[in-house]
């Protein structure tokens, strides 16, 4: 109902506060609270001065918050209350469980009037929007959350489970994403496996044993069918306990693995139908400065070979060399430093009180070797080169 002027104050019945100084004047101030009121009329005032109620309108009026008596008071008199009825031709307070929903506005009931607590089951069918809850629960058994329609969500509280995404599809169990109608991507378990399938194609396959099968990947039009346990298959690859197998059913000269520094190959390891390539990066066009080797005799005669066994197998004796004895010579076929101990690096997740470069320490507080390796092959060119002096000198004694 629209009203002109303010809306009147419906059953509102207040007291007003007391008026203590009575100091010989007609009016005076109504408040509640102390804050200023504004009754509806005089009429709807109930007006005691000296235990005498006051007739509205002529023994008073009332103006905005301002109410006058007829008289300036005279000092005594005792203002005993004020009380304000409000609009008394509503009922002001409706008695217990009167008020039905068609009474109730639209938009009516804010947040502001619902006090934080439990509330029993809501259903909407419109929008429901601003819902905010420390938790969602449902205490039956059979549904914690269903959205269906298709359109659909379903988590269940399996016994004692902290949270179980269920969609279904035979014996999928598996949780579904969708960025538009088509393309759909999904993770979860089908039996005991555990997939996943981007775009909805299965690309990635584990069982419970932790091998991965039944997976295509596709990478620069390269595509590497399958991870499988089964090794005598063709076209795959078996990463184990301790081993990797790979495998391919033609007889094509091919890199099966790359290695790459800063975006450049730098070596490889490659297949044909009866043998295999270890491959360093040595075209022409990534060198400079290339020159003869000299005194390879000369170097060579420095070199020690020996005959030892490994502490970690004490029956085997082998040929080689003692890796810092080699490094001055060839120091290209050396890896690490002599008696190098391993340090903490950027690349670590340091302990409190340590820093990069400080000595990693075992669990009795020594430093961990960083052991030296050597790359044989690099001792080919030496050899190379000292054959061919060898040659030279033979070749000048025959001919002297």
């Amino acid at each position: 109902m629209a009203y002109i002027g303010r809306q009147p104050i419906v059953g509102n019945f207040q007291v007003c506060d007391a008026i203590s100084v009575v100091n010989g004047q007609a009016a005076y101030t109504l408040q509640v609270g102390s804050v200023n009121v504004i009754p509806e009329s005089a009429n709807h005032m109930l007006v005691s001065l000296n235990g005498i109620l006051q007739k509205p309108g002529s023994s008073f009026t009332i103006s905005s918050s301002t109410m006058t008596f007829a008289s300036n008071l005279a000092t005594g008199d005792v203002i005993d209350f004020v009380l304000l009825l409000g609009d008394v031709l509503d009922i002001g307070t409706p008695s217990d469980a009167t008020v039905t929903t068609a009474k109730l506005a639209d938009g009516a009931v804010t947040n502001a009037k619902l006090a934080s607590g439990s509330f029993g089951n809501i259903t909407s069918t419109g929008t429901l929007t601003n819902f905010t809850s420390t938790g969602i629960d449902d205490n039956a058994t059979s549904t914690a959350i269903t959205i269906s329609s298709d359109e659909r969500v379903t988590i269940d509280a399996d016994d004692e489970k902290a949270l179980v995404v269920h969609h279904n599809d035979g014996s999928v169990v598996r949780i579904g994403m969708n960025n538009n109608a088509t393309n759909s991507n999904e993770i979860g378990f089908d039996s005991t496996d555990f997939i996943v399938k981007p775009g909805g194609t299965e690309r990635l396959r584990l069982n419970t044993s932790g091998h991965a099968k039944a997976v295509a990947f596709t990478n620069r039009s390269t595509i590497l069918n399958t991870i499988n346990p089964t090794v005598d298959d063709t076209n795959t690859f078996e990463i184990a306990n301790g081993y990797i197998h790979l495998f391919r059913d033609d007889t094509a000269t091919i890199k099966n693995i790359i290695f790459g520094k800063n975006g450049s190959e730098v070596g490889s390891i490659s297949t044909n139908g009866s043998s295999t390539s270890y491959n360093t990066s040595s075209d022409y066009r990534l060198k400079e400065n290339v020159i003869e080797i000299a005194n390879a005799t000369t170097r060579l005669k420095l070199l020690k070979p020996s005959r030892f066994n490994f502490i970690a197998d004490a029956d085997t004796t082998v040929d080689g060399f003692l890796a810092h004895e080699v490094s001055n010579i060839v120091p290209e076929a050396v890896s690490g430093t002599h008696n190098g101990v391993k340090t903490w690096t950027k690349y670590d997740e340091l302990p409190e009180g340590v820093s990069i470069g400080d000595n990693k320490l075992d669990d009795d507080g020594n430093t961990i070797p960083e052991y030296q390796g050597i790359d044989q092959s690099k001792l080919v060119p030496l050899l190379v080169k000292t054959i061919q002096e060898l040659e030279a000198r033979i070749t000048e004694l025959e001919n002297a």
